[in-house]
């Protein structure tokens, strides 16, 4: 007992032989001088580093500038001109894909052009070319073609998920090299100022670099969809074109005349107006007849007979007889017959058989008295054998073609019932636009 009592006070005596040290809390404050901006050596901070971390701090506060500057105008424009106007501020419209869709999506990006139009227009007007803007059909050549914004939002949606859907990932890390490329070469051509280029894409477009190269991304992804899906169904063939020139006239032997102006008129229809050749005036075959009218008596009918068999010109006989206008009675359209297919009474059209440009017809003696007809001037309709106006309606087919796919494609991706849940989406859209621009 007395050799355990010795070892615990031994123990303890060791124990208690170091220093004893008290514990202290360090705290460390701020002063004005680390504010300073000029950095410790010991941090050794390079002066690209601070040029580049300013630059980041002034182009957050430009967007934040910018998005509360967006945000009041948003705000503004949807304030109501009078008090106690009701007014829609936003509204979940509809659903894609299982993404929810807001009117202010569609309204926002056209709100200027909604505001102008508004104050040009009744509310029932302003109220039908909304809803048109936003959804509407028309058919072409027998085709059903669908447009709006609403429609192609839905439509751009719909093919975007399903060419990613679609997508191997050797495809997916090959579209972002190409998108990561896209920034580089944009950088390269602002002299490598990534700060320039922003500033360039936020003036000129309205939109930032990353906004930029999404809408470049979705492109290349529509593209490469259209390539495999669609385009393989369009096929133009030579009776496809044939069949266009039919519709103007059936004679395949109408000799090509050079035309440059009325040439350039048919083409440009066609490339822009959404036209076909049977809808587009300058296409077509015109007749424009002349024609004077003598009474049964009148004394001058044998002046007009011998200055025919002279081979006056019919301008000069109507002069002689004071009819007004050198004569030009009526222009017609050239129907598939030719010259005697034209919208006039059939016996007109029985003394037109065989006529040409030039030929006087006559005396007829009709129920109006003494007649003569002339056939002033004809124009022919346009040759199938017109290389420019063959080749813009071959193009003008392939594209109503390439939409009629596209619309067949889309509507595949839909669903039952889908199209009517469009439909419904551009009502209410229209709706609020017509409460906020026109109340």
């Amino acid at each position: 007992m007395m050799r355990w009592t010795a070892i615990l006070f031994l123990f303890i005596t060791v124990g208690c032989s170091s220093q004893l040290t008290v514990i202290t809390e360090e705290t460390e404050y701020i002063q004005m001088s680390d504010f300073s901006q000029n950095a410790p050596e010991s941090e050794n901070v390079t002066a690209q580093t601070l040029e580049e971390e300013t630059e980041k701090l002034a182009i957050e506060t430009v967007q934040i500038e910018e998005i509360v500057a967006e945000m009041e105008e948003e705000y503004d424009e949807m304030m109501p001109d009078s008090v106690g106007v009701a007014l829609t501020v936003e509204k979940l419209v509809g659903q894609i894909n299982g993404r929810p869709v807001y009117a202010n999506t569609i309204l926002n990006p056209i709100a200027d052009e909604l505001a102008a139009a508004a104050k040009t227009m009744s509310r029932s007007e302003f109220s039908t070319t909304i809803r048109e803007s936003l959804y509407s059909e028309t058919e072409q050549m027998g085709i059903i073609l669908r447009r709006g914004s609403v429609y192609n939002l839905v439509k751009d949606d719909l093919l975007l998920s399903e060419s990613l859907s679609g997508m191997s990932k050797q495809q997916s890390y090959g579209l972002i090299s190409i998108i990561g490329q896209m920034r580089s070469g944009l950088a390269s051509a602002q002299g490598g100022s990534h700060t320039q280029l922003r500033q360039d894409l936020s003036t000129q477009m309205g939109v930032s670099v990353d906004e930029f190269l999404e809408f470049q991304r979705d492109s290349i992804l529509r593209d490469e969809l259209y390539r495999q899906k669609i385009m393989p169904k369009v096929n133009v063939s030579w009776r496809d074109i044939q069949r266009e020139f039919e519709e103007v006239s059936f004679d395949e032997e109408v000799l090509y005349e050079e035309d440059d102006t009325r040439t350039a008129v048919i083409v440009q229809e066609l490339r822009t107006g959404g036209k076909s050749l049977r809808e587009i005036e300058a296409a077509r075959g015109y007749v424009t007849l002349g024609r004077i009218n003598l009474s049964n008596d009148d004394p001058r009918i044998d002046e007009v007979n011998v200055a025919i068999s002279e081979g006056a010109s019919f301008a000069t006989i109507a002069e002689l007889v004071e009819v007004q206008d050198g004569g030009v009675w009526n222009t017609y359209k050239m129907g598939q017959g030719g010259i005697a297919d034209i919208k006039a009474g059939a016996l007109i059209r029985g003394f037109l058989v065989g006529a040409t440009e030039g030929d006087i017809i006559g005396p007829l003696e009709l129920s109006s008295g003494v007649n003569w007809f002339a056939v002033l001037e004809v124009q022919e309709p346009i040759s199938l054998y017109n290389r420019q106006v063959q080749m813009a309606v071959q193009a003008s087919l392939k594209e109503l073609q390439f939409r009629r796919e596209v619309d067949r494609y889309v509507e595949s991706l839909w669903g039952e019932g889908s199209l009517e849940k469009v439909k419904s989406m551009a009502d209410s859209i229209a709706t609020i636009a017509v409460q906020r621009f026109r109340p």
